[in-house]
């Protein structure tokens, strides 16, 4: 629940990025598929860190590492799916 609150802000503005960043700014159904994917991605990345026990460590830390990998999972994917567009399908 928490990480979801920590990533809603960042995602929201990196989906807007995304399709501000299209060409012609027109999002095709590849488009949602690819943050469909991405989101299952960085949900499962969550869930996964979640199972993980870190002892010794602050009880905020698994939050931390999870929201961290997710900002990965989704920029890095958003940014290969605009590249990819961009070059390849262009209006």
């Amino acid at each position: 629940m928490l990480t979801g609150l920590l990533l809603l802000p960042v995602v929201a503005i990196l989906v807007w990025l995304y399709w501000y960043l299209l060409p012609a700014r027109k999002w095709l159904l590849s488009d949602s598929l690819v943050l469909m994917l991405l989101l299952i991605g960085a949900g499962g990345f969550v869930i996964w860190i979640d199972g993980m026990s870190f002892e010794g460590e602050s009880p905020l830390w698994p939050y931390v590492i999870s929201a961290t990998g997710a900002y990965c999972i989704l920029t890095l994917g958003l940014g290969l799916a605009l590249a990819w567009r961009r070059s390849h399908l262009r209006p």
